[in-house]
């Protein structure tokens, strides 16, 4: 068994992963890692593992098991010291399994129970419909780099952001736009006053080619990310369905898709105000790191605190799911692969997992993932998703 050259304690590993080290850890570890190159392959294993899909949490018992059976088939001696602090937690309840076939890969890929795909699945990209005020559609996915004048605003597209250029103080007349992100697509937008827009998958924004002169209104359904622009004069407001945000500037995430039964509200960064269209009276004010939940079947709004990394992730390129439903977990990724999910028992449905995903990765790859925890296998036909 390889003895690694010296021991480091293991939270100073944890903490560099989730940018949390002091400036004396930082010493420690570039120390420990200059030392040996058993170090580095050591930390850049414990690196992948997280980016993979696994996350260290703080259950002590865990983390004495799994990393023990890491470092045996591993031919290692634990390279850590304290082992009380943190650990390590699986995509599902089978930690163990999740580890070995992480750091040791079966021979066989195909052996896991994906069947081999009668037709490509791919991960979204950069795609859109453009609708105009007077109804004429543009394919936006082409990259065309011309321009549309629409009453004096420079509409520019390059294939992956659309921009709007305005040119006049006020216009005559407000004409809206619409904003169409077909399945398996995104789009990125700025507005005519540099607020910023990412658009998700199946999501439609309705908005003004030029804002009014005292408020900026747009209008959403599905999901989207907003920076706004401030400006304390002209509130920016976002309606969707029966709710309505109202901000001045700041950074936040709606999601509104019309199948769930819920709209979230997460905020990043500033404070907004989510109140009912149809009750005013009904106000909730949102710090950072705060989420409001509308129940849209009876119209009742709560907040509570979350992790906003879970919510916001997407437009940076991970999928990230916290003690999640695979219901919900497989209509996420459905949207974004453009696939039909059919569940062969509505028990699966209520499995729970965790995982830190790539949003671009290999859909085989991430199902491949998901079976690893020996809790669902996966059957693919063309297009169709059964799990089992």
């Amino acid at each position: 068994m390889t003895e690694l050259n010296q021991n480091i304690d293991f939270e100073i590993i944890w903490k560099k992963i989730h940018h949390q080290t002091t400036e004396q850890e930082e010493i420690i570890l570039t120390r420990w890692l200059s030392e040996h190159s058993s170090h580095r392959h050591y930390f850049e294993g414990a690196l992948r593992y997280y980016n993979s899909g696994t996350q260290f949490a703080n259950s002590p018992a865990e983390l004495k098991k799994a990393l023990k059976t890491i470092h045996h088939k591993a031919g290692i001696h634990s390279p850590y010291r304290n082992a009380s602090i943190i650990a390590v937690i699986s995509i599902a309840a089978s930690i163990l399994f999740m580890i070995y076939f992480q750091f040791f890969p079966p021979n066989n890929p195909e052996s896991i129970g994906i069947e081999k795909l009668a037709q490509s699945i791919v991960p979204g990209s950069n795609k859109a419909i453009l609708i105009l005020a007077d109804g004429t559609e543009h394919d936006l996915t082409s990259g065309d780099n011309s321009f549309i004048d629409a009453d004096g605003t420079e509409i520019k597209n390059t294939g992956n952001q659309l921009e709007y250029i305005s040119k006049n103080e006020q216009p005559d007349k407000i004409k809206y736009n619409t904003l169409k992100i077909p399945r398996g697509g995104e789009y990125f937008l700025i507005l005519s006053d540099s607020t910023k827009i990412w658009l998700n998958s199946e999501t439609t924004l309705r908005f003004p080619v030029q804002f009014a002169a005292d408020v900026r209104s747009v209008e959403l359904t599905g999901e989207a990310y907003f920076e706004v622009s401030k400006n304390e004069k002209k509130p920016f407001l976002v309606s969707s369905g029966s709710q309505l945000v109202t901000v001045l500037g700041t950074q936040f995430n709606v999601s509104s898709y019309a199948e769930n039964q819920s709209i979230y509200t997460t905020l990043v960064e500033g404070k907004v105000e989510v109140s009912l269209s149809n009750n005013p009276e009904v106000k909730l004010m949102l710090k950072p790191s705060e989420q409001s939940i509308l129940n849209t079947n009876n119209n009742q709004v709560q907040k509570r605190t979350v992790d906003i990394n879970q919510y916001v992730a997407w437009k940076d390129g991970r999928f990230v799911f916290r003690d999640q439903m695979l219901e919900d977990i497989m209509k996420t990724l459905s949207k974004w692969y453009n696939v039909e999910v059919i569940f062969d028992r509505d028990e699966l449905k209520n499995v729970r997992f965790t995982g830190n995903l790539e949003r671009y990765a290999d859909f085989n790859d991430i199902l491949k993932k998901i079976e690893r925890t020996n809790e669902v296998n996966f059957e693919i036909e063309n297009l169709q998703i059964t799990i089992k």
